[in-house]
């Protein structure tokens, strides 16, 4: 069963992709936190310095930092904070390497029922 997610700012209950609040009071940006595993405003915390390195923003509930995901940066539809400040820091959010790990584990398993298929076809 899919979680309730409601922005933070007004208790608006909301979709959990939502990139702006639906409220038309609040408005807020909404972004989903890999370490709170929840649906957060953020704030700008710095800018990124080079021309790899993308902005940091902080998540208002847990306080840490992150920066958005690839595949949000890439335009793809995705609202997520990408985990930062560990000895390596992810280039995607928590929801988005979920499915990288799905995407994954279905290409191998047909694969692996490819080449056994493959081994024990009749032969004529």
């Amino acid at each position: 069963m899919p979680k309730d997610y409601q922005c933070p700012a007004c208790r608006n209950p909301i979709d959990g992709d939502a990139l702006v609040c639906s409220n038309s009071e609040c408005r807020k940006e909404l972004a989903y936190c890999s370490h709170c595993r929840d649906i957060t405003t953020y704030s700008f915390l710095e800018a990124g310095a080079g021309r790899f390195s993308r902005d940091k923003f902080r998540c208002v509930r847990c306080e840490r930092i992150g920066v958005k995901c690839l595949t949000w940066k890439a335009g793809g539809y995705c609202n997520g904070l990408a985990r930062t400040g560990s000895r390596w820091d992810q280039p995607l959010c928590a929801r988005c390497m979920h499915r990288v790990g799905e995407m994954g584990r279905s290409v191998l398993g047909w694969t692996l029922a490819g080449a056994l298929g493959g081994l024990i076809k009749r032969r004529k």
